[in-house]
């Protein structure tokens, strides 16, 4: 299991050691499922994991379900599996079952885990070192808590189902925030958030200076950006629709990430240091949190405080004076 020790520790900072089964737990199960699996045993936090090694690779969802249901009334612990190779469809059917598995280098879910965050924060905590600015993630979490709705008190398996990611990813914004001082972690059956500044107004001020620009690239193009869908207005035409300032002369569009590569791959957009249209990359879908069909006020002050005109930082304040929290 050492490939599963080291992608652990070099995706998600978890340090894990494993161990044979006790042979009295080992000597409760049927001889199938014994010479059907390479079973190991491992602690994270308080959490006893069981990692399950099918000796064949012609398993089914089906049969995942049925033994994992029979491993567990056998062994005291998470049942995990350890999958080589896993198609589209069985990973969805694993994860709408919640039955728990890995798939080295690729995949971890264990729905279980996000129960034990806060029994393994300091660990967390000790192990890595906090870093000076918030991640993409966390911050689109801090984000979409200030403009959209709350996430707090929802209990975490309810916050990644409403990101769509996974165990791992939500494990990774909450020991962020929690590294910050900027949640408390509570619960003891389901855990969930809770925001240590009261009222969204002071949340922002908490950690407007933790957050950094979304924007990633700008481009230039005479590709008109104004009849994408994906794009939307960002830069001096957004700050424009929210405060007195004056929309510049040449048009400003931001799109995802994601949504550049396929717009690119699909028309290939001429890009260049001359264009009509401004084109900022962003590092996530502003759309997804703004209200209108344009960035959010919020982020729209990260990707511009820096700007060094006058003009530009009082609309920016009167943008933010306006914002009904």
């Amino acid at each position: 299991m050492k490939e599963i020790q080291r992608y652990l520790e070099e995706s998600f900072g978890l340090s894990i050691k494993f161990s044979k089964l006790p042979e009295a737990e080992v000597r409760e199960l049927p001889l199938y499922l014994k010479g059907g699996y390479e079973l190991e045993k491992a602690y994270l936090g308080n959490l006893k994991l069981i990692f399950a090694r099918p000796q064949q690779e012609d398993y089914t969802p089906g049969q995942l379900e049925k033994q994992r249901e029979l491993l567990s009334s056998k062994l005291s612990g998470i049942i995990v599996f350890v999958l080589n190779k896993i198609e589209p469809y069985m990973r969805k059917r694993l994860i709408r079952t919640g039955v728990a598995f890995i798939q080295i280098d690729r995949q971890l879910y264990i729905p279980e885990l996000l129960l034990e965050l806060s029994d393994i924060r300091k660990q967390f905590r000790n192990e890595e070192p906090r870093k000076s600015h918030l991640g993409v993630q966390a911050q689109f979490a801090v984000l979409y808590h200030l403009e959209v709705g709350t996430i707090e008190k929802m209990p975490l398996v309810d916050i990644a189902k409403l990101f769509g990611i996974n165990a791992m990813a939500v494990s990774r914004i909450v020991k962020e925030l929690d590294q910050h001082e900027i949640i408390t972690i509570e619960g003891t059956k389901e855990r969930q958030i809770s925001f240590n500044s009261k009222g969204k107004k002071k949340i922002w001020e908490s950690v407007k200076d933790l957050m950094v620009t979304p924007v990633r690239k700008i481009f230039y193009t005479d590709y008109p950006l104004d009849s994408e869908p994906k794009a939307i207005p960002c830069f001096d035409s957004a700050l424009a629709i929210y405060s007195m300032l004056s929309e510049g002369k040449q048009p400003s569009y931001a799109i995802s990430r994601t949504d550049f590569i396929v717009l690119d791959e699909q028309k290939s957009i001429p890009l260049g240091p001359y264009g009509k249209f401004r084109l900022e990359v962003w590092a996530y879908d502003a759309s997804t949190i703004s209200l209108k069909k344009v960035v959010d006020p919020l982020s729209l002050y990260l990707s511009m405080r820096d700007v060094e005109d006058e003009r530009v930082k009082m609309a920016l304040k009167e943008m933010i004076d306006n914002i009904q929290w």
